[in-house]
C-alpha cells in the first residue's frame, strides 16, 4: 500500500500487525484459487495474446516496421529457389540475357533479404524489452496497491515467480510468437509457389509436390504422440524447480535454526531427492526432444529422395521436369520443413509462456480490497479526531473479529489498547489505517468517513510503528526519511535525537551515511527499531499508531524510547497497543479488548479500581494475586496469556 509512512517496515513488517488474517479468510485477492503455476497450457491463448498485443500500441511505429521486415524476409526466403530454378534453365536454353537479369534480381533480393533480417533482429528485441519494462512496471506497481491481507496469505516464492520468472517467460515467448509467424507464413508461402504458381508457370507439375508433402500427415501424427509425452515431462520439470526453488529459500532464510539444531546432511539428503527428481524430469524431456529430431530429418530425407527418384525419372524419361525443377524442390521441401522443426520445438516453450501470461494477467487483474470511490476528496489538515460508531469487521463472513465497536478519541489523546492475543487489537489498527475497510459501521477522522477521502492523502498524515522492525538497503538517512524524501538533513536529525537515535547513529563509523544491509541485519533490534521510531516522526504525522513497537527491545532501549515519546507524543493523537502493560500505564484512556468487543474503557487507575478484566491483565502480568479479580483472559479456547513484563 502507498502513502504509510515511517512503518516498521514495508510489507515485511506490516504481516507482524496482521495477526488477525489466518487462512481461509475473507473474500480478498489471492493466488490460492488461481491457476496452478505447475500448468502448461495451450500454445496459443488468444486472451493473453490480445492482452500482450496492447502492450504495443506505444510502439506501433516499430511493430510496423517489423511487419513489413518480416514479410520482406519470407518473400525472399521462399523466392530464392524459384530464381535459381529459373537461372539454371535458362543456362540450359543458352540465354545469357535473361541469366543476367535473374542475376541481378537474385543480389537485390539478397540484399533487401539481409536489410530485412538486420531490422527484425534489431526491432524485435527492443520490442520485447518495452514489452518487458511495461509489464515488470505495471506489476510492481499493482502489487503495492494490493492490500497486506494479499501478502499475508500468499508465499513470497508465488508472487516473485509471477512478477520475475514469468513476465521473463512471457517476452521470451513474445520473440518466439514473431518468429513463429514468420514459419506460418513461410509454410503458406512455399505451398503456394510448389502447388500453384510453379504448375501454373508450366515449371512443375503440382502432383509432384503433392507427393513431395505426403510425409506432412505423417509428421504431425509423431508430433501429437509426442505432445503427448513431452506435455507431462515439461510440468514434471515446473514442479521439481519449484520444489527446488522452495528448498533453496526455505534452507537459506532458515540458516540459523538448520546450524543450530545440525540439520546440514539432513536436509542435503532431502535436497538431493528433489534434485533428483529434478535432473531425471530433464533428462526425460531431452530424450524425448533427442527422439523427435532424428524423426523429422528422416522424413525430410524421405521428401528429398521422392524428388530425386521422381524428378530424376521425369528429366531422364518424358522430359515433363527440368534441373532446375530437381534442385528447387529440395531447397523448398528444406524451406518448409524448417519452420516445422522450429515450430516443433518451440511448441513447449510457447506453451509455457501462455501459461506466465495467463498467470500475469491474473495477478494485474487482482482488485485491490481497499479501493478510493469515484468521487473521494483530498483529506483536510488532520486535527486528530477519531471515531469508531458501531464497527464490525470479519475476515471470514460469520465470524466477526471486531464487534460494535463504538469509541471516540480526542484530537492528542494517547490510548491504549490491551487485551489477549487474538481480541482484535491489530485489526482495530489497521482498520484506522485502512489497510482494510470495516464491514459495518464506519470508521471518522475529524468527522470525515475514511471510506469517502483518499487514502493516501489521509495516511500521508499518519504514522505506524510495528513490533518488526524492517529498514530497507542503503543509509541510515536514506530509511528514516523514506517516507518523506522531501525531508533535510536538519529534519533527519532532529527526528532521530527526538527518539534518541541520534547517539548510536553518531558513534558509527558514517554516522547517518552509514550502510544497512539487507532489512538492517548489521544492527542489533533496538537500534533498527530506534530508527524505526525515526522514521515515523520525521513524518510529523497528526496520529502515530504503536503496534506492540517495543515489545522486542531490550528494557534499556525501551526506557529510552518511553521518555522520548513523552515529548515526541505531545500533541499528537497516538494509539499504543502492548502487552508490557507498565508501558501504557499514563495513557489518557486504556480500551480493553477481549474476542472482538470493547470490556473496559478508562485510564490505569480506573480500570484497577474497577478489578473487572483489566485488573486481571495486570495481576498475570506482574505475577499478583488474581482471586476476586475479573474474568481469566485465558479462559477462551484460543486466548494467550501475555508474557510477564520486565519491571521497571
Amino acid at each position: 500500500m502507498r502513502g504509510g509512512h515511517g512503518m516498521g517496515g514495508g510489507f515485511g513488517g506490516m504481516m507482524g500487525g496482521m495477526r488477525g488474517l489466518h487462512s481461509g479468510g475473507m473474500n480478498s485477492p489471492t493466488l490460492d484459487n488461481l491457476t496452478d503455476d505447475s500448468i502448461v497450457g495451450s500454445a496459443y491463448d488468444n486472451k493473453v495474446v490480445m492482452r500482450l498485443l496492447t502492450y504495443l500500441r506505444p510502439h506501433k511505429r516499430d511493430v510496423l516496421a517489423s511487419i513489413t521486415a518480416i514479410l520482406i524476409y519470407t518473400v525472399g526466403n521462399v523466392s530464392v529457389p524459384l530464381f535459381i530454378l529459373l537461372g539454371i534453365d535458362w543456362i540450359n536454353r543458352g540465354d545469357l540475357r535473361s541469366l543476367n537479369v535473374i542475376a541481378g534480381v537474385f543480389l537485390a533480393v539478397t540484399l533487401v533479404q539481409f536489410g530485412a533480417m538486420y531490422m527484425q533482429y534489431v526491432l524485435m528485441p527492443k520490442l520485447a524489452q518495452s514489452v518487458l519494462y511495461s509489464l515488470r512496471t505495471q506489476m510492481f506497481n499493482h502489487l503495492q496497491d494490493l492490500s497486506p491481507s494479499f501478502f499475508h496469505r500468499t508465499p513470497v516464492g508465488r508472487i516473485m515467480s509471477r512478477s520475475q520468472s514469468d513476465v521473463l517467460q512471457l517476452t521470451e515467448t513474445f520473440e518466439l510468437m514473431v518468429q513463429s509467424i514468420a514459419d506460418i507464413l513461410s509454410l503458406i508461402g512455399i505451398l503456394l509457389v510448389m502447388l500453384v504458381i510453379l504448375p501454373s508457370l508450366g515449371l512443375a507439375d503440382w502432383r509432384l509436390a503433392l507427393i513431395c508433402l505426403s510425409v506432412i500427415p505423417v509428421l504431425f501424427f509423431v508430433l501429437s504422440y509426442w505432445q503427448r509425452f513431452a506435455r507431462r515431462s515439461f510440468m514434471r520439470i515446473r514442479r521439481a524447480i519449484a520444489m527446488v526453488n522452495g528448498e533453496y529459500n526455505q534452507n537459506i532464510t532458515g540458516v540459523r535454526v538448520v546450524e543450530s539444531l545440525n540439520r546440514q546432511d539432513e536436509n542435503l539428503k532431502h535436497f538431493n531427492d528433489l534434485n533428483y527428481e529434478h535432473l531425471d524430469a530433464n533428462m526425460q524431456a531431452s530424450r524425448y526432444s533427442g527422439g523427435l529430431q532424428p524423426m523429422v530429418e528422416l522424413l525430410i530425407g524421405l521428401s528429398f529422395g521422392v524428388v530425386i527418384v521422381m524428378g530424376g525419372f521425369a528429366v531422364l524419361d518424358t522430359a515433363e521436369a527440368s534441373w532446375g525443377v530437381m534442385l528447387a524442390f529440395p531447397m523448398w521441401i528444406q524451406r518448409f520443413f524448417e519452420p516445422i522443426r522450429h515450430l516443433t520445438m518451440q511448441y513447449s516453450q510457447l506453451q509455457r509462456g501462455m501459461a506466465a501470461g495467463v498467470r500475469i494477467f491474473e495477478v494485474i487483474d487482482l482488485v485491490p480490497e481497499v479501493q478510493d470511490d469515484a468521487d473521494a476528496i483530498d483529506m483536510p489538515q488532520i486535527d486528530g479526531e477519531i471515531k469508531f460508531e458501531d464497527v464490525s469487521f470479519h475476515y471470514v463472513p460469520g465470524t466477526d473479529v471486531l464487534k460494535n465497536i463504538n469509541l471516540q478519541i480526542r484530537p492528542g489523546e494517547n490510548v491504549a489498547l490491551v487485551g489477549s492475543t487474538g481480541a482484535g487489537k491489530s485489526t482495530f489498527v489497521t482498520l484506522i489505517h485502512r489497510f482494510a475497510d470495516v464491514t459495518q459501521g464506519r470508521i471518522t477522522v475529524d468527522g470525515h468517513d475514511i471510506k469517502h477521502v483518499k487514502r493516501h492523502s489521509m495516511v500521508n498524515q499518519m504514522s505506524m510503528v510495528l513490533q518488526e522492525p524492517y529498514l530497507f538497503s542503503g543509509t541510515v538517512r536514506e530509511n528514516i526519511r523514506y517516507s518523506h524524501e522531501e525531508a533535510n538533513d536538519a529534519a533527519v536529525e532532529a527526528a532521530a535525537k527526538a527518539v534518541g537515535a541520534h547517539e548510536f547513529i553518531m558513534a558509527l563509523e558514517g554516522g547517518y551515511d552509514s550502510i544497512l544491509a539487507e532489512r538492517g541485519s548489521n544492527f542489533s533490534v533496538g537500534q533498527r527499531q530506534l530508527i524505526s521510531f525515526a522514521r515515523a516522526v520525521v513524518a510529523d504525522p497528526r496520529i502515530i499508531i504503536l503496534d506492540e513497537a517495543t515489545a522486542n527491545i531490550d528494557t534499556y532501549t525501551e526506557l529510552l524510547i518511553q521518555n522520548a515519546l513523552k515529548e515526541v507524543l505531545q500533541g499528537r493523537t497516538s494509539i499504543v497497543i502492548a502487552h508490557r502493560l507498565s508501558t501504557i500505564r499514563n495513557a489518557d484512556k486504556i480500551v480493553v479488548l477481549d474476542h472482538g468487543q470493547m470490556v473496559e474503557v478508562g485510564n490505569h487507575e480506573e480500570l484497577l479500581a474497577a478489578k473487572g478484566f483489566y485488573s486481571k491483565l495486570y495481576a498475570i502480568n506482574y505475577g499478583l494475586s488474581t482471586e476476586g479479580l475479573g474474568p481469566d483472559p485465558a479462559a477462551s479456547p484460543g486466548a494467550a496469556v501475555p508474557a510477564p513484563a520486565d519491571n521497571d
